[in-house]
């Protein structure tokens, strides 16, 4: 019956992360409560089942993900001390602007965060983040698992891009689910574009992966072995994936986002000249993948739908008619400000405006979730988060350089391959701020702990 529970566990996560982008990218607080309540009724029953019969497994499976557990619950920790009342005199020296807020007020105490409704809030979403990672790694602990994580994440991407083609392809002007205001630009179920092509570039780098998992390992191949090749390849899941990625791809272009883009490019060339040196065994037709990546995606298929409106926002983009520059620049200021403390995690909508200098618009992120992290947590909780992010590189390079599975290498390529392109795309966007991109994303760098731990404890059972 054990089995069994932590089998249904799994599967609940499985339906979780295609259901997390469905209802507004759950970037709504009835949607981010659903998936809370979901996270946690899964939690409470992996837990009570693995503590009834298999107490040990639970640290056994934590203490491979030491690396990730410890940086990111630490950052829990400081987003917690945000929220304590601190005596103004102790406030004064850690955060002087902090208590500059207190000047006009007759208080004893006071905070480190200058929005404390908006940082609880954050802090709730972060424990529930942590809840949601250990799910992750206390169910995903098989190839076979890892596989399942992987398709999940290609039917869900496979059906935002499905939705959001068909949403522009019928000329609606509003969406069919929800109604909202549609136009010539792709956003599937999610508000923002730029959270849909964040959410699609993650979900494409996926499918590459699991199609590089699903590679021949031959060394050479002559002509009746890549003919063979191509029959057996389009009745397997090779095809699906393949023909998964396509529609991804061309609903990534409708987006019309030019970071989107350009990031799924950056990513797939730079982890595929990666692969191609430190993969163990390497596949012949690897090079020829990520050659018909660029050669059949790209410049064939995403030309018909809008690669060319793309390219010309990118060439026209005018930096006195786009105001994202400010909030920038003007973000650069808070950073000298609180660069040590942080302002509060869920502040900066509160405190930029007192930052602004003119009369831009709102801006309730800044649109840079690098300066975004410094400004509302501080630079030295951010570099924990930034020690995860690197940590999970090294982790997807030495998988694919010393392991031998090739489900793990190539989710490990898949793992490389969506890191480089979100620290690529949140350089001029605000994607992690999006629960359904933050939680998909933590599951990317934990499928590379999971690829890098399971080849581990095969090693030791041998």
């Amino acid at each position: 019956m054990s089995m069994k529970i932590e089998k249904y566990c799994f599967y609940s996560l499985c339906c979780l992360l295609i259901w997390l982008p469905i209802p507004l990218g759950s970037n709504r607080v009835w949607a981010w409560t659903i998936s809370e309540l979901w996270i946690a009724f899964t939690a409470f029953i992996l837990f009570l089942d693995l503590y009834r019969h298999k107490k040990g497994q639970i640290l056994d499976g934590l203490n491979s993900y030491r690396w990730f557990l410890l940086p990111f619950s630490l950052f829990q920790v400081w987003v917690f001390v945000q929220l304590l009342p601190i005596p103004l005199a102790m406030l004064q020296v850690i955060s002087p602007n902090a208590f500059s807020a207190y000047l006009m007020v007759d208080a004893t105490y006071g905070y480190l965060s200058l929005d404390p409704g908006a940082t609880y809030i954050s802090w709730l979403k972060g424990m529930n983040y942590l809840l949601f990672s250990l799910i992750v790694i206390l169910t995903v602990h098989t190839t076979q698992r890892i596989k399942w994580l992987m398709m999940a994440l290609i039917i869900s991407g496979t059906f935002q891009a499905i939705y959001g083609a068909i949403n522009v392809l019928i000329g609606t002007t509003h969406s069919l689910v929800f109604n909202l205001s549609e136009t010539n630009i792709a956003t599937g179920s999610f508000v923002y574009k730029n959270h849909l092509a964040n959410y699609l570039l993650m979900c494409i780098c996926i499918g590459i992966g699991l199609i590089v998992a699903d590679l021949n390992q031959r060394n050479s191949i002559g002509f009746r072995e890549i003919l063979s090749g191509i029959l057996s390849s389009i009745m397997s899941t090779k095809m699906l994936s393949r023909l998964a990625i396509i529609n991804m791809v061309i609903t990534l272009v409708m987006t019309r986002s030019r970071m989107g883009n350009s990031a799924l490019f950056a990513a797939t060339m730079l982890s595929g000249i990666i692969a191609l040196m430190v993969y163990k065994d390497r596949p012949a037709t690897l090079k020829w993948l990520l050659v018909s990546i660029f050669a059949i995606d790209v410049l064939i298929l995403s030309s018909f739908f809008g690669l060319e409106q793309v390219r010309e926002r990118i060439v026209e983009t005018s930096m006195t008619e786009e105001t994202r520059y400010l909030a920038f620049e003007w973000g650069v200021h808070i950073v000298r400000d609180f660069w040590l403390t942080g302002s509060g995690m869920g502040s900066f909508a509160a405190l930029f405006p007192s930052y602004s200098q003119r009369a831009i618009g709102y801006y309730d992120h800044a649109h840079n979730d690098y300066l975004q992290f410094v400004i509302e947590a501080g630079l030295p909780a951010t570099l924990l988060l930034a020690y995860i992010c690197g940590k999970a590189i090294i982790l997807s390079i030495a998988t694919m350089r010393f392991r031998h599975s090739q489900t793990c290498k190539g989710a490990a390529f898949a793992g490389l391959t969506a890191t480089i392109a979100m620290l690529i795309h949140i350089s001029v966007d605000f994607n992690l701020q999006a629960p359904s991109n933050a939680l998909t994303f933590i599951t990317i760098l934990l499928l590379i702990g999971a690829a890098h731990s399971v080849i581990i404890k095969r090693r030791k059972r041998v």
